[in-house]
């Protein structure tokens, strides 16, 4: 992607906030549904899971700039509806995502739908908004536990079998909407509580649906920081609006780091079935016959 200067990242989203005040508020509070295997919104507790995430209701403006981000990850409950970017709520504090590298071809762990016609569809990969406020794009939910990032750029990692962990809907580019902003929980399927302390944030488990904010035309301008991918290659951290080395730095050991968990797990996998007697599953079968 090309690398937009802070300077122009401002002067655009304050220009979208103008627009969508002028779009008028969404015609029905946003809705979204997560579909799993057999339709439901339920994903793999040990390994990721490609749902297929539709909303409704959703505010579009043709041609204005942004769109809406769709990221996996975990909301205060105890915030209530202070998690919300346009009621204040910042990511690594209020809210927390699956951390994912920037550009369409990325793990799946979010999803930037554009607005249509807008100057940054280019760099969408979950399609656009209808002029109708509907979407569908698909996403990838890591497992029942994820890597996110922190309100100091560092990484956290979140236990979703400790607390809800859902689908997260929020205004694109550093443009905070409240009429595009949601939480829709996902449970997990086979997912046991960990024992001992979790380093998620200290919030009681909750099942509660997406909190009832009504749809306003109030929009809210945040300064985007700026783009990382002049020295990154297009590779920063994600969604789109995390900047800085050491925040990039941290996304790409956190990606690195679960390759290499899983690569060793592989060996261990293939070490075990060779020094095992044989028992008729044939060669290169992990232990009970299970593929990693």
């Amino acid at each position: 992607m090309t690398p937009t200067p802070l300077r122009a990242l401002a002067a655009a989203a304050l220009a979208a906030a103008a627009a969508l005040t002028a779009a008028g508020p969404a015609a029905a509070a946003p809705q979204v549904v997560v579909a799993g295997e057999g339709g439901q919104p339920v994903a793999a507790a040990d390994a990721p899971t490609s749902v297929q995430v539709s909303g409704t209701g959703f505010q579009s403006v043709p041609g204005g700039f942004g769109g809406v981000y769709v990221l996996f990850g975990w909301v205060d409950p105890a915030s209530g509806d202070g998690w919300r970017p346009s009621a204040g709520g910042a990511s690594g504090v209020q809210y927390r995502y699956a951390v994912d590298v920037q550009g369409q071809e990325n793990a799946g762990y979010q999803r930037f739908v554009a607005f249509p016609g807008s100057t940054t569809a280019v760099e969408a990969n979950g399609g656009e908004v209808a002029e109708d406020g509907s979407w569908s794009t698909d996403l990838t939910i890591p497992g029942a536990t994820l890597t996110a990032l922190d309100a100091d750029g560092g990484t956290v990692e979140v236990d979703c079998r400790t607390v809800t962990c859902g689908v997260i809907t929020i205004g694109a580019h550093g443009v905070a909407n409240a009429n595009n902003e949601s939480f829709t929980p996902v449970s997990f399927d086979g997912a046991a509580a960990a024992d001992g302390a979790t380093t998620a944030p200290d919030a009681e488990p909750t099942a509660t649906a997406d909190p009832g904010t009504e749809p306003t035309a109030e929009v809210t301008a945040v300064a985007a920081p700026a783009d990382d991918d002049a020295a990154g290659g297009g590779s920063g951290a994600a969604p789109w609006v995390v900047a800085g080395s050491a925040a990039a730095a941290a996304v790409g050991a956190a990606v690195a780091g679960v390759a290499g968990a899983r690569a060793a797990r592989r060996r261990r996998d293939a070490e075990a079935a060779a020094a095992a007697p044989a028992t008729g599953t044939g060669p290169g079968t992990a232990p009970g016959g299970q593929q990693d």
